[in-house]
């Protein structure tokens, strides 16, 4: 038997050495092993996305992630290219290289800072701190990387799913994640958080993840609000709406791949060797 792995504390999901990114056991795929989860993927590319020399002028407004197959569990390689680059909007597409071949990528829309109106949506969440914190283990805490506070139903609950999520862990060892990345590393949750039917009967492999900003978010704590819809054919979306203190800061949507869970009697039997 394989001796277990270790967990860092604070817990991380890549360690950062001479250009590379080494994922850490915390992110690897429920669904492979020998990849990495889709939360940190996002985060990952959100992580070489950021751009502290444009904060001043411009506010990103849309990041979309698409995941081009497995991400492999291995060192792994950020590229950042700019596409647009305008008075008003600027495109970057940030990249994640394994040995050399492209495996993710992120557009980021960043868009000029200005003064304008504002029509803020109306929401009626509880405050964080009015709702109970779940301790223990689960796959929704990722060893204690994630701190939950649920509002209505939840991970392996079928339907809509509320809850505050705070991360007590870092993306990348020894650099705090900015509310951005955390935001990116939530944004994969929806699949999970408001899922159709139980995931011992369905699996929801997430495909792609597309984000769009209000604003950025702020504060510790931030609320995911899911559910995911089929229409019967092999895949499905997921929605999310995505919020903090101040109120709703983003929406955002999935595209799922619909498979037999793992006790699902629609599964294929191995083949004999």
């Amino acid at each position: 038997m394989s001796p277990p792995e270790e967990r860092p504390w604070p817990p991380y999901y890549f360690s950062a050495a001479d250009g590379l990114y080494q994922p850490s056991g915390l992110a690897r795929s429920p669904w492979d092993r020998r990849a990495i989860a889709g939360g940190p993927v996002s985060a990952l590319l959100a992580t070489g996305a950021e751009d502290s020399s444009l904060d001043a002028d411009f506010e990103i407004a849309r990041l979309t992630v698409d995941i081009l197959g497995k991400v492999p569990h291995q060192p792994l390689r950020l590229d950042t290219e700019t596409l647009r680059d305008g008075r008003q909007t600027k495109l970057h597409r940030t990249v994640i290289l394994a040995d050399g071949r492209i495996v993710a990528q992120a557009h980021v829309l960043r868009v000029r800072r200005a003064t304008t109106p504002a029509f803020d949506p109306p929401h009626d969440y509880p405050a964080p701190e009015a709702v109970r914190l779940t301790t223990g283990a689960g796959p929704a805490r990722m060893a204690g990387a994630i701190l939950h506070r649920p509002i209505l139903g939840g991970p392996g609950q079928p339907g809509r799913g509320i809850a505050w999520l705070a991360m007590n862990g870092q993306i990348v060892a020894d650099v705090t994640p900015s509310p951005f990345v955390k935001a990116a590393m939530f944004a994969d949750f929806g699949n999970g958080f408001g899922n159709a039917t139980p995931a011992s009967e369905w699996s929801y492999a997430n495909l792609d993840i597309s984000l769009q900003f209000l604003r950025m978010p702020a504060g510790e704590w931030l609320l995911i609000d899911a559910e995911t819809h089929m229409a019967g054919n092999g895949h499905g979306t997921a929605r999310s709406t995505f919020a903090d203190a101040l109120g709703i800061y983003a929406r955002g949507l999935q595209t799922i791949f619909v498979a037999p869970g793992h006790l699902s009697d629609r599964r294929q039997p191995a083949a004999k060797a």
